[in-house]
């Protein structure tokens, strides 16, 4: 069902930006269905109009993977410093950073797997890998006095590769049953995935949680010992740097992101890699993990979160490589045809409003 009241498309929540304490800077504009079921060039507008109105020209620019988001900054290229993000090792990213590059001042990429994909030999465009990050108050170190592994994410095959979760548990179960699995997260998947957890018998080791809030993630990360994540692919996992900050060691499969910890020697005994869907070697990995854990390594974690993932030193790297760039003098543009699917799209979200509550009906 759609809401009747207006709402904030996707993440962009006030809820969201109210727990991080960050409304002083946060400019919003009342929509209804409309924003959502309308066309992209109405969504362009709003977003182009919330910019002109609230932000200084000569600013740095950081949009969302949201398409709409994204153009409505290059359309404004020639008054402001646009930095194009790649959030994700998918090719959907790539393609969306290609289509608006020559109105981009600069591209951030979230790991080096990222950028090495994107980067070109002629390419002059400034380009940096800077992940998203985390405010790293948010988590604390709680007691780490049991063998508790979390997996936190989407339940979900084709990246999560969440079928491998009850075949690692097989296998360290062989080796010992002194251990406890918590999985956060939903999706299609779950019920088979019960399934198998009961037929390889694991139902005293492993427990299925659904969606948590992020409270009380955070609390259950805390006295979590090793964060497993069984991942195809990713860009850089939130999970990873919350479980970090949170004093957890990483088990994972060798994905985006998590790979470049181990170019610093701060990260040995602390992270954990094994080749995507490789159970034994994943097995070992936690078992090295959880018997390795001494009383200064949750601490050790914590610091590393802090150096790769604290939101506040991501946010100097972004100003960094905002004042190494240039505002472009090519702006996306706004064509007749933009012009009109912006008038019309009142008509079109009206009549796919309708439609929905026909098919409801």
């Amino acid at each position: 069902m759609f809401p009747e009241k207006p709402f904030i498309s996707g993440g962009n929540r006030p809820s969201m930006v109210s727990f991080l304490n960050t409304t002083k800077n946060v400019y919003t504009a009342s929509v209804d269905y409309g924003f959502e079921l309308g066309t992209l060039d109405f969504r362009v507008s709003v977003y182009r109009n919330l910019i002109q109105k609230h932000v200084t020209p000569g600013s740095i620019l950081v949009p969302s993977d949201d398409e709409a988001c994204l153009r409505a900054c290059c359309q404004l290229s020639d008054k402001y410093k646009v930095i194009g993000v790649i959030h994700s090792d998918d090719q959907a990213y790539f393609d969306l950073i290609q289509k608006y590059k020559s109105h981009l001042s600069s591209i951030a990429s979230v790991s080096k797997r990222i950028k090495n994909k994107q980067v070109q030999e002629n390419d002059s465009i400034p380009h940096e890998v800077i992940p998203c990050g985390i405010p790293m108050e948010n988590f604390s170190i709680g007691s780490k006095s049991e063998n508790i592994i979390s997996w936190v994410g989407r339940i979900e095959e084709e990246s999560k590769r969440v079928s491998d979760i009850p075949k690692i548990g097989f296998e360290l179960k062989k080796v010992t049953d002194d251990w406890e699995m918590n999985i956060y997260g939903d999706g299609e998947p779950l019920s088979s995935l019960k399934e198998q957890t009961s037929f390889l018998k694991l139902e005293n080791n492993m427990f299925f949680h659904g969606w948590s809030s992020f409270e009380t993630l955070r609390e259950k990360l805390s006295s979590t010992k090793v964060l497993l994540q069984t991942s195809n692919f990713e860009g850089m996992s939130i999970s990873v740097m919350e479980a970090l900050a949170s004093g957890c060691m990483v088990v994972s499969s060798q994905v985006s992101g998590v790979e470049d910890l181990i170019e610093d020697s701060a990260a040995d005994d602390i992270v954990y890699l094994y080749p995507v869907g490789d159970i034994a070697y994943a097995q070992k990995q936690l078992e090295n993990a959880l018997s390795n854990l001494n009383s200064n390594t949750p601490f050790q974690a914590r610091k590393l979160a802090e150096k790769h993932y604290s939101i506040k030193v991501c946010l100097q790297s972004y100003i960094d490589l905002g004042l190494r760039s240039n505002v472009k003098n090519e702006t996306y543009p706004i064509s007749f045809k933009s012009k009109i699917n912006t008038l019309i799209s009142g008509f079109i979200s009206k009549s796919r409003y309708l439609k929905h509550n026909l098919i409801q009906k």
